[in-house]
């Protein structure tokens, strides 16, 4: 929250997301995300690709989005029941 509060004004237009604990995306909340950035910022507990469907993402057009950072597997107890679970039913 800091970061953005503090650069806001001068490097964007527009930040768009989900930020600490609002709530959990969709699987279509993430696509139109992905979609619709010029950049994306993932910085998660659990992998990021435990929030996607592989299969959608290949057949995602992010052309418009020239960066993407990745930064995940951040544990904690939480985020480990959540992948277990998660895992479970794939």
């Amino acid at each position: 929250k800091e970061i953005l509060e503090k650069y806001h004004d001068k490097s964007t237009v527009h930040w768009e997301g989900v930020i600490g604990n609002m709530h959990v995306p969709s699987q279509a909340e993430w696509e139109q995300l992905l979609t619709d950035c010029s950049a994306f910022l993932f910085y998660g507990m659990e992998r990021f690709m435990s929030h996607l469907l592989l299969n959608r993402l290949v057949a995602m057009n992010i052309s418009k989005c020239h960066l993407m950072i990745l930064l995940d597997l951040v544990r904690s107890q939480q985020s480990y029941r959540r992948i277990t679970n998660s895992d479970t039913h794939k």
